[in-house]
């Protein structure tokens, strides 16, 4: 537990001086944001929470996303002990709120809303059902999973003082399955209370979305293909340190490296737009740090 604290504490203080960030890693989006199925990094806390239930040791990651005119911060950690893995996750993001009609008066009397704030708090957790149950190996492995979610969003003014505010409680429910070493099969339904739909400039959708995936891991590891409706990835591992990634999200086409050494991980990720978007992705591993994903599937 005191590696788990010292590093969220670490992850807090790299926050202060990184990049506007997004919701999505950056391995999830080179991967095409294809990660249902995979959910093996800290990453799951986010898009699969019963892929924590998998993660061996202590795992946290930050992410940055380039962007001009708007913030994005997502950080979150796992801690796996004998009741199961447990994760804390935290998304922050900002943007400045154009409104063309608004007069010169209100902006000089500082009374003009201009910018808007969302922030998530995100706590999960997941555990491996043959952790606690007899079940014949051939069966494979089930992991479970949930979110609960702390929702709000907020409005200032030109002088910082907030004019606006919401808050809400979310769910989400999640479920990996394994039935060997070499594939997962992963299904999430996340906002189930649909918490967004009170928030009205809030980052949370309106509704419950469901998302599967199936992901499949050939030659040793080496090279990793995840299926996700609309999208798809896959993960190519030169060398135990070195990984290259590439991917497809609709209409955008997404790439990405990966650079791990002695369980500290920086991750790159591009995604094509009109104007490109560029990601960075820092984590830390414990108890595993030979292992180039920023957390690990248990091998029977």
């Amino acid at each position: 537990m005191k590696k788990f604290l010292v590093l969220l504490s670490a992850i807090l203080i790299v926050t202060s001086v990184c990049f506007a960030q997004e919701n999505m890693g950056a391995r999830p989006i080179a991967m095409g944001g294809a990660f249902t199925g995979l959910a093996d990094d800290a990453n799951a806390i986010f898009l699969n929470p019963a892929g924590i239930g998998y993660i061996e040791g202590e795992v946290a990651a930050i992410s940055t996303k380039i962007s001009e005119g708007s913030e994005y911060t997502i950080l979150g950690g796992v801690e796996n002990t004998p009741y199961g893995s447990f994760g804390v996750g935290y998304i922050s993001s900002s943007y400045i709120i154009e409104d063309l009609e608004t007069s010169s008066e209100l902006v000089d009397a500082g009374d003009a809303s201009n910018k808007n704030l969302n922030q998530t708090l995100v706590l999960s957790y997941g555990r491996q059902l043959n952790d606690f149950m007899v079940v014949p190996k051939f069966m494979g492995r089930l992991s479970l999973g949930t979110n609960v979610k702390f929702v709000s969003s907020k409005i200032n003014n030109a002088k910082g003082l907030t004019s606006r505010s919401d808050s809400g409680l979310d769910l989400d429910l999640a479920a990996v399955f394994q039935p060997n070493d070499h594939i997962s099969c992963g299904m999430s339904v996340r906002n189930i209370l649909a918490a967004g739909s009170a928030l009205e400039d809030s980052s949370e959708p309106s509704s419950p979305t469901m998302s599967a995936g199936i992901a499949g891991r050939l030659l040793n590891d080496s090279l990793i293909i995840s299926l996700e409706t609309g999208a798809a990835g896959v993960e190519v591992k030169l060398m135990p340190e070195l990984a290259l990634r590439v991917g497809r999200d609709g209409d955008y086409t997404t790439g990405g490296i990966g650079v791990s050494l002695n369980g500290v991980g920086i991750d790159y990720a591009y995604l094509k737009k009109a104007e490109p978007v560029h990601y960075i992705a820092i984590s830390l591993a414990f108890d595993n740090p030979t292992d180039t994903r920023q957390a690990s599937i248990i091998k029977e």
